[in-house]
């Protein structure tokens, strides 16, 4: 690597961290905590990304690429991994069955939009009780309606209720909002990886458009409509994106299982850990 290289990749190393420290700062967490944390992402790169091929991965070799001695290494892979607490990276019950509601076609009216459900009729019709067993099967169905009424998601008329959400954007749940930051920080920076690494296949798509001289009293105008468009735009990508998912087209033929997405970027990486899944 050149030195003009490694001095940009360093610039990038720092904006990158700064909005992550000032999260972890507000939040309490210590550098030598961060510092751990970045210990075990390094030796798990090290072992499932750098192995050579048909060769278990030593640790000798890892000290080499990480520059972490190996006794220190030996020691991290004893003590419990930041990940091991995998149930709470998988989506909550709201968000499961909010898009659910949004993609599976039992649950839509005759114009294909999510549809006015009966709250429950303990039958096999389209109820928001059949919603919640379906999508959530650990959560009481009076329990979830009572959260997605308190975040606003839904309406409720008598013994009916209506999606009012057209996505899942926790406003005040601030594990779920930390764990919606972490998947999306690690999608974009995969892509962006991707990319400047040039591997197979690609590139994908990374756009991002701006300007220097906006006259500040038109800053909230502009937010607002980014946030409309841009919230028109993921519901079309919602639309299609469905169609190819087998969740919500059972009948679908296909070998293996992906998570892939867009924001206003691309991503794809083999499905290892089905708590991974989300449609935030």
């Amino acid at each position: 690597m050149s030195d003009e290289t490694q001095k940009a990749l360093f610039r990038a190393l720092y904006k990158v961290l700064r909005p992550m420290v000032r999260l972890l700062m507000r939040h309490g967490v210590s550098y030598r905590l961060f510092a751990d944390i970045a210990r075990h992402a390094y030796v798990d790169v090290a072992r499932e990304d750098f192995s050579l091929p048909g060769r278990k991965q030593s640790l000798s070799r890892m000290a080499v690429l990480t520059g972490i001695n190996r006794k220190d290494i030996a020691k991290l892979l004893e003590r419990p991994h930041p990940l091991s607490d995998g149930a709470s990276e998988r989506p909550t019950a709201a968000a499961r069955v909010i898009t659910g509601w949004l993609n599976d076609v039992r649950f839509h009216n005759a114009q294909g939009e999510p549809a006015e459900l009966i709250i429950d009729d303990q039958g096999n019709g389209a109820s928001f009780g059949q919603l919640v067993r379906d999508y959530s099967t650990d959560v009481p169905v009076r329990a979830l309606l009572d959260e997605l009424e308190r975040i606003q998601a839904v309406s409720k008329s008598g013994d009916r209720v209506a999606l009012k959400a057209r996505g899942y954007i926790p406003m005040e749940d601030m594990q779920e909002n930390v764990r919606i930051f972490g998947t999306a920080a690690e999608d974009l920076l995969s892509t962006m990886d991707h990319n400047i690494s040039k591997s197979a296949p690609g590139p994908f798509i990374q756009r991002t458009v701006s300007y220097s001289h906006i006259p500040v009293e038109l800053l909230d105008r502009i937010r607002q409509r980014s946030a409309e468009e841009g919230q028109t735009f993921l519901l079309k990508v919602n639309d299609w994106l469905a169609e190819y998912d087998r969740e919500s087209m059972p009948e679908r033929e296909g070998a293996g299982k992906a998570r892939a997405g867009i924001g206003l970027y691309y991503f794809q990486y083999p499905d290892t850990d089905d708590s991974q899944e989300d449609n935030s």
